[in-house]
């Protein structure tokens, strides 16, 4: 499988495409496209470009409603939902009209877009590599400038016919974005590149081909381009949940395996130690120390063996709406990370379990909107007894 990833931006009439390898740098091209040409202009950019493992897509400022936003001090997500429900109320869209919908992370600038022009664009890149995440293009501009030495600047992109986006950044966050008409027949000089390798003019699609962590929060998505976002993120966590299951048990037995070969060399060294003890308390601090790593590794196989233990309870003890979506491990604290239909439900349950102690939550949760569900975002942590 091709270790490369693409970030491509969409703009008025062009795909900007940056393909990003660790061995060899960035490369970057351009592919004419219309509406009505999208699966043409895809199956040439796959063809030119290569095989890729996954595709950042950035949707251009010429495709963009921009619009700073005042709403309630409520979760992110419940704020999205509120665009999402009404876009024409926000944006200078028809009634009816489908929309993709993106918020900043501070709730103050949101965007839309054509939500079937966006779903055809995502279908039709998807015939080239998977599509993990989609942005308006301030968003994607803004992870390449996180991505460099320059945390604030103020540079033009391109938008539609005679106008140009002007994207604002400060101390590494979006402060503004907006669409422009000239008074000169053109548009001001891009600035420079943010990358060595990488030409200005595809600063947008390079902020595309850098991923992030695939959260969905800012993400410029249709519903449906929603719904089939966490479902891939709940399928991925099941196969993660049911690779460490196989993995805990693999630890176990292996530990079980080595535990009577390891035993067993220390004992006989034990005692051969032992009976020479007389001749020199050199001989007697070595078997001090075999002692101390017998008991060392009782104490690892015993803590190993309880790995398989607590996932089996706390896959008992969710409740069936719950979606893990991150299960680690920090010192000796279990921390767990997801989402579910009531996070107050997850805490109960999981304080119920007698294995489970110091049972909370570490972080307050969120509301969002998945699909026609209402979900909560939950982080808890818990002692194994």
């Amino acid at each position: 499988m091709s270790r490369a990833v693409a970030g491509v931006e969409i703009g008025a009439n062009a795909l900007r495409v940056v393909v990003r390898s660790g061995r060899r740098g960035a490369r970057t091209l351009t592919v004419p496209y219309t509406p009505d040409t999208i699966n043409e202009s895809v199956t040439r950019l796959a063809a030119t470009a290569g095989a890729v493992r996954n595709i950042g897509v950035a949707i251009g400022m010429a495709h963009l409603y921009v619009k700073q936003v005042q709403l309630p001090p409520v979760a992110h997500g419940a704020r999205r939902q509120m665009l999402t429900v009404e876009p024409e109320r926000w944006f200078t869209m028809a009634p009816e009209t489908p929309a993709a919908i993106a918020l900043t992370a501070n709730g103050e600038l949101a965007f839309a877009a054509d939500g079937a022009l966006v779903d055809a664009w995502v279908t039709a890149l998807g015939a080239w590599a998977p599509v993990v995440r989609i942005d308006a293009a301030p968003l994607a501009l803004l992870r390449a400038v996180q991505g460099s030495s320059r945390p604030t600047l103020t540079t033009s992109v391109e938008a539609g016919p005679h106008e140009w986006g002007i994207v604002e950044i400060v101390d590494g966050s979006l402060r503004s974005a907006r669409r422009l008409r000239p008074v000169a027949p053109h548009a001001p000089t891009v600035t420079q590149s943010l990358a060595p390798d990488v030409d200005a003019a595809y600063n947008v699609a390079l902020g595309a081909s850098i991923a992030g962590d695939g959260a969905l929060a800012t993400m410029l998505l249709t519903p449906t381009l929603e719904r089939q976002f966490v479902g891939a993120a709940r399928r991925r966590t099941a196969g993660w949940l049911a690779a460490a299951s196989l993995a805990a048990g693999a630890l176990v037995w292996a530990a079980g395996a080595s535990r009577a070969s390891t035993l067993g060399a220390l004992d006989a060294e034990l005692a051969t130690v032992r009976i020479g003890a007389t001749e020199g308390s050199g001989l007697a601090l070595r078997a001090m120390s075999i002692d101390r790593e017998m008991a060392a590794i009782n104490t690892t196989l015993a803590v190993r063996a309880d790995i398989q233990v607590a996932l089996a309870a706390l896959g008992a003890r969710l409740p069936r709406s719950a979606v893990a979506q991150r299960v680690r491990i920090v010192g000796t604290d279990w921390q767990v990370e997801g989402n579910a239909a009531n996070a107050s439900q997850v805490l109960a349950a999981l304080a119920a379990e007698p294995q489970f102690e110091r049972v909370r939550f570490l972080a307050p949760s969120n509301r969002f909107r998945d699909g026609t569900e209402d979900r909560e975002t939950f982080a808890v942590a818990f002692a194994v007894r």
